[in-house]
């Protein structure tokens, strides 16, 4: 992370995204009036620290934007809905990690290593909104593909982590897992059905019969990579508390040459590439939890079609999901 020389606030400093900004931004201020932490009024005056300084969370409700240059939005849907707007209003630029502004036209989605040139287009302030985790790795490793041979169809299932639902799922998982193996009843008040030792779909039902992290996916992929492409996806949420994995099947317009690819991966920024011969790598736990990169692995030609391959991505949804990508588009900005 560079050195920062922007005023920032965190939009819900205290959930699980939160603290990931704060990790990341550790030792980039020089001073507690460069960084305001905004949570609601019930957190109020708690302290969080930051490096080796501590910040006293604000009250969002009452904040003046006009006193930062940036502000980080992963607070939900529905308060990006009320706030931002009002942010923007002050001259602030806003990042947001909610899905509330992604489907719409005029507001930048972005994924700083696949469609970052467009923020050299923008004016500030702007409303700036993150895509879905799972969208966020995804079309960091089919960039490449992409490039090269003009993707025409992508079929993806996701293995979603229980620290993309927040705070109270992964507290959840951990208690489900300690009841069941002590033979105790369990809870479910995140998840409809039990998530220990389970697998369940990913996300709301919608009319289609697909679920909202099922349609975001398509959507944002379109919107951010090619409208042209076609894609479809099956979300499901597994117990695993941090890194999202992916499995992909995608098809091209013209013939896949791997060793042209492994070579494109290898280059591609923000991605880092294993041997197809290293079975067990990447996972989630030793090559996504707490790390930067998305990690992109089992990189198979089709078995039937010489325009088809499959590949496996993993990557910690917290990170480049969520806070990394807000950071790495506010660098870019930077940069203008």
């Amino acid at each position: 992370m560079k050195n920062l020389n922007k005023r920032i606030a965190v939009v819900g400093a205290t959930g699980a995204v939160g603290r990931v900004f704060l990790e990341l931004l550790e030792n980039n201020f020089s001073g507690k009036k460069d960084l305001h932490l905004l949570a609601s009024k019930k957190s109020e005056g708690k302290l969080i620290s930051c490096g080796d300084q501590q910040f006293e969370v604000k009250d969002l409700s009452t904040f003046d934007f006009s006193l930062v240059d940036i502000a980080f939005f992963s607070a939900g849907a529905e308060i990006s809905g009320e706030f931002a707007p009002k942010a923007l209003s002050q001259g602030c630029t806003v990042i947001d990690n909610s899905s509330k502004f992604r489907r719409e036209e005029d507001i930048p989605l972005i994924i700083p290593e696949v469609n970052g040139d467009v923020l050299k287009q923008i004016n500030d302030p702007i409303i700036i909104s993150n895509p879905n985790c799972s969208t966020a790795q995804l079309l960091v490793a089919l960039k490449p593909i992409h490039d090269l041979f003009e993707i025409t169809r992508v079929d993806v299932v996701t293995f979603q982590a229980v620290s993309g639902s927040g705070q109270n799922a992964i507290d959840e998982l951990i208690n489900q897992t300690k009841q069941s193996l002590n033979n105790e009843s369990t809870k479910n008040e995140v998840y409809g059905a039990q998530i220990a030792f389970n697998v369940i779909p990913a996300g709301n039902l919608e009319e289609n019969d697909y679920t909202d992290e099922e349609m975001k996916i398509s959507h944002e992929t379109k919107k951010i990579l090619d409208e042209k492409i076609n894609i479809s996806a099956t979300t499901v949420r597994v117990p695993v508390v941090y890194g999202h994995s992916i499995a992909a099947h995608v098809k091209t317009n013209k013939k896949i040459n791997l060793p042209n690819l492994h070579r494109a991966f290898e280059t591609q920024t923000g991605l880092e590439k294993y041997s197809e011969k290293d079975f067990l790598s990447p996972n989630p736990l030793e090559h996504a939890e707490g790390k930067d990169p998305v990690s992109v692995g089992r990189i198979r030609a089709d078995l039937w079609e010489d325009d088809r391959v499959n590949i496996w991505i993993v990557a910690d949804n917290l990170r480049k999901g969520a806070a990394l990508n807000s950071l790495q588009i506010m660098e870019r900005i930077m940069e203008k």
